[in-house]
């Protein structure tokens, strides 16, 4: 695909949506490791709000993924939501009156996205959360796939302490643990992607 387009980012929310239902059960296993155990619950009321406001997304890419960033703060105050609102905003405001944007603007999108991620947080790449994850990608290669360059992060990650968000009050305990944040947007990139990883 050498571009992306309204209809592109329609077909990878039914995904993302569809995929984080699939794995309601094991994202809550896994926070309530370190965390509230609620991350599955969390994020499939938000896919049920984004469902719900599909019909209503416009042919301008920023446009909806400005909405998408109100609807997921009318439905969700966790700090996974938070994060996910400011990424969707920055790189709504990017794309603004676009209905189509290259596969190498939409990596740039991402960059950009992470950035605004980042200072937002508070934490630093290196801390084993999401953004982390969201890095690899923006570090990877040419035609990687997004899913592989996650699921190798989260293995790189595994064996180090959470230094960030919630879990970094179970430092200790998280070593040898998966982050459920990485955790979780692997899951939505499978979805959005159609890909699996091989675990």
């Amino acid at each position: 695909m050498n571009s992306f387009s309204v209809r592109d980012l329609h077909t990878a929310l039914e995904g993302m949506i569809a995929r984080t239902r699939e794995c309601e059960e094991e994202l809550n296993a896994l926070d309530a490791e370190l965390g509230d155990g609620d991350l599955g619950s969390t994020l499939v009321s938000v896919a049920g709000a984004i469902e719900q406001s599909l019909e209503s997304l416009v042919d301008d890419l920023g446009a909806s993924l400005r909405q998408l960033s109100k609807v997921i703060g009318g439905i969700s105050g966790s700090s996974f939501s938070s994060l996910l609102m400011v990424g969707l905003s920055s790189a709504g405001t990017v794309l603004h009156g676009k209905t189509t944007v290259s596969t190498d603007d939409c990596l740039q999108v991402w960059r950009t996205a992470l950035t605004a991620m980042l200072a937002a947080s508070g934490a630093r790449l290196g801390d084993k959360t999401l953004l982390d994850g969201m890095d690899s990608i923006a570090q990877a290669p040419p035609r990687v796939s997004w899913v592989d360059e996650v699921n190798r992060t989260i293995e790189l990650f595994r064996p180090k302490a959470c230094r960030a968000g919630r879990a970094r009050v179970a430092a200790e305990r998280s070593i040898g643990r998966d982050d459920p944040g990485m955790v979780a947007m692997l899951r939505l990139i499978e979805g959005a992607t159609g890909q699996r990883a091989a675990r």
